[in-house]
């Protein structure tokens, strides 16, 4: 694993404290760049108690207001949740999710994504990630504090970390590659493949199988020259109208 290569983003995070667990755990596991989105500010003194340490991270830490302006460079985006079903299926465990992961890292930059504390990610975040990841734990208890759920998946990161014997092919940016999925979802509702008065379970099940793929930028040009060649064709076919 590049850990070089991980970003760790935390969406709406509520306390300071928290986040200075966060950069503590970041430094322990090797990890540096810290991504908040629309949060509470990693300057906060309180943070600053929890950090020991790891200050640098909340000083380097970068700041968005919406998730797809955070992951707009990456090439692999992962979120995680603690709730299955619902258009969250299939969820990955941490030691899986790096095995795919390690040769990506290699390749392309990723986003780890961790949602607030009190209501995790919404479905239209996770619509934005390409795994969704569930850390394993009591049913009695199943939600983590946000430095502790950090900490498993940096853990987990660093075991994997090393050098990797056959890189990966260079990855298409979440940016491209989510104009590329909106242009498609256009394209199938014209088609009628999609049920336009719900498109999402359909476009969710083919997001997540072509990105398993991990297409480079050419592949990405060339699905996007198809939706492009039918959407030519539909307008062509259209009956003229009689002035």
């Amino acid at each position: 694993m590049n850990l070089e290569a991980l970003s760790v983003i935390l969406v709406r995070p509520k306390f300071h404290e928290n986040l200075g667990s966060v950069a503590r755990a970041m430094k322990n596991m090797g990890l540096g760049r810290l991504v908040i989105v629309d949060g509470c500010s990693p300057l906060h003194r309180n943070a600053y108690k929890l950090s020991s340490g790891a200050e640098e991270i909340l000083e380097r830490a970068e700041e968005f207001p919406t998730l797809e302006e955070a992951v707009g460079d990456l090439g692999c985006v992962v979120g995680m949740t603690s709730r299955g079903g619902g258009g969250r299926e299939p969820l990955l465990e941490p030691a899986s999710l790096m095995k795919r992961l390690v040769p990506l890292s290699h390749a392309t930059s990723i986003g780890l994504v961790f949602g607030s504390e009190k209501d995790g990610l919404t479905n239209e975040e996770l619509f934005l990630c390409h795994f969704d990841v569930r850390i394993p734990s009591s049913e009695d208890f199943p939600s983590l504090n946000l430095a502790q759920a950090v900490m498993v998946i940096a853990y987990e990161a660093f075991k994997a970390s090393g050098p990797v014997t056959v890189p990966a092919s260079g990855v298409a940016s979440a940016d491209h590659l989510e104009k590329m999925f909106r242009q498609m979802e256009e394209t199938l509702l014209k088609i009628e493949f999609l049920n336009r008065d719900n498109p999402k379970p359909m476009m969710k099940a083919l997001r997540r199988l072509l990105a398993r793929s991990s297409m480079d930028e050419r592949e990405v040009q060339i699905l996007r020259g198809i939706w492009s060649k039918i959407d030519w064709t539909l307008r062509s076919n259209q009956p003229r109208k009689v002035k």
